[in-house]
C-alpha cells in the first residue's frame, strides 16, 4: 500500500481523469479490503489521536474490554505516542486476560488487545505439571525412607505385644503405625496413580456396591438415604474399581459433614453426552475459601483428615475423561456432580 501510493504520487502529473479514477478505485477497494480483516479479526485495534481519543476501532475491541469505549480507555490509562505492553483482568461479561500493547504511528497512537487467557492457563498448567512432577520424585523417595524404618518399628511392636499383650502404651503405638502407613499408602497412591482398565458398563453398579458397604455407617450414624436413578442409564468406558473408590470418598464426605444424622441425596441419570451422578448432602457445607483448595492434598477440616481421597477422587474421574464439580454454601449442605462421557453420545435433532 505504501509503495502504491508513492509511485501514484511519483507520476501524478502524468495521469489522466482515467487513469485517476482507475487508482482511486483500487485505493478504495485495498481500503475496504483491509477494513473486512480488522472487522473481522478476533484481536481489537483502536486508534487514538494525540489527546488519547479514539477515531476508530474494530468490533473485536468493545467485545473485548466488555463495554463502551468511552467508558473503559480512562481506566486504562494507555501512554500515548509510546511503545507499551502489558496485561489486564477483565470479569465482564467472562473472566479473561487481556493483553494490551501501544505502538506510536506518526502523532496517533495503535491500540491492539488479544485475549491471552488460554494462553496463560497452559503455561499455568505446564508450570504446575513441572512442579507436581519434581514434587512426586521428591515425596516418593522420602514415603520410601519412611516406609522402611515404619516398618522395623511395627515388626518390633509386634513382637513386643506378644510378650506384653495387656499393655496399652504398646497398642497404642501399634494403632499409630497403622494409622502411618495408612497415610502412606494413601500418599503414594496419590503419587503414583494407576491407569484405570476401562471396560463398558454402568455406573449404577460401582455406586450400589458402594451403597451396600456403606449402608451399615449410614444406620449407625441416623442418615436417611434417598437413591433416585433413571430406568436406562447409557454406557460408558468405566474401571468399576476406581469409581467405587470415588464414589466411597464422596459418600464418606457427606456423611462426616452430618455429625447429629440427616440426609443424603443421590442421583444417577445422563444427558446427551455424559453419565451423571450427584452427590447432596444436607451438612454444614463450605465457604468459598474451602471450596478452592478442596481437591488439593492436605488441605482439610477434618480433625484426621490429609485431603488425599478428594484429590485422588479427581484424578480418577479426570482419568475417566470426565469431571467433578462442587457446589456449597455454609449451613446448606454440599453438592458434587460426576460426568463421565458415554460411549454413544445419542445424536441431536436439528428443529
Amino acid at each position: 500500500m505504501k509503495s502504491f501510493f508513492k509511485g501514484v504520487r511519483k507520476h501524478i502529473g502524468r495521469l489522466d481523469a482515467a487513469h485517476l479514477r482507475e487508482q482511486y478505485s483500487r485505493v478504495t477497494d485495498e481500503l475496504a479490503f483491509s477494513e473486512l480483516i480488522f472487522n473481522t479479526t478476533g484481536e481489537g485495534y483502536i486508534v487514538l489521536d494525540d489527546v488519547g481519543v479514539p477515531v476508530w476501532s474494530n468490533p473485536a475491541a468493545e467485545r473485548l474490554l466488555g463495554m463502551k469505549l468511552a467508558d473503559m480507555l480512562p481506566a486504562l490509562s494507555l501512554p500515548l505516542a509510546k511503545a507499551s505492553k502489558r496485561e489486564i483482568a477483565v470479569t465482564y461479561p467472562e473472566k479473561r486476560v487481556l493483553e494490551i500493547q501501544t505502538v506510536p504511528m506518526d502523532g496517533s497512537t495503535l491500540v491492539k488487545i488479544a485475549d491471552v487467557t488460554a494462553a496463560r492457563k497452559r503455561t499455568e498448567d505446564e508450570l504446575r505439571e513441572g512442579a507436581s512432577q519434581a514434587i512426586r520424585q521428591l515425596a516418593s523417595g522420602v514415603a520410601h525412607e519412611i516406609g522402611n524404618p515404619l516398618n522395623a518399628i511395627s515388626l518390633n511392636l509386634q513382637i513386643l505385644s506378644r510378650e506384653m499383650p495387656d499393655s496399652e502404651p504398646v497398642k497404642d503405638c501399634l494403632a499409630q503405625i497403622m494409622r502411618l502407613d495408612g497415610i502412606l499408602r494413601g500418599f503414594l497412591q496419590a503419587l503414583r496413580p494407576s491407569r484405570p482398565n476401562l471396560a463398558p458398563g454402568s455406573v449404577a453398579v460401582p455406586l450400589k456396591n458402594t451403597l451396600a458397604t456403606l449402608q451399615a455407617e449410614f444406620e449407625e450414624r441416623r442418615i436417611s438415604v434417598t437413591f433416585n436413578t433413571d430406568s436406562h442409564i447409557p454406557a460408558a468406558a468405566i474401571d468399576a474399581a476406581q469409581l467405587e473408590q470415588v464414589f466411597f470418598n464422596l459418600l464418606k464426605n457427606a456423611i462426616e459433614a452430618m455429625r447429629e444424622g440427616g440426609e443424603i441425596f443421590i442421583g444417577a441419570g445422563s444427558d446427551d453426552d455424559s453419565v451423571i451422578v450427584t452427590v447432596r448432602d444436607t451438612g454444614a457445607g463450605m465457604d468459598s475459601e474451602a471450596i478452592a483448595h478442596l481437591f488439593e492434598a492436605y488441605r482439610t477440616s477434618k480433625e484426621h483428615g490429609n485431603g488425599l481421597g478428594l484429590m485422588i477422587s479427581q484424578r480418577i474421574v479426570h482419568d475417566h475423561g470426565g469431571t467433578i464439580d462442587v457446589e456449597s454454601e455454609p449451613g446448606k449442605g454440599t453438592l458434587f456432580t460426576v460426568r463421565i462421557p458415554r460411549i454413544e453420545k445419542r445424536i441431536r435433532q436439528l428443529k
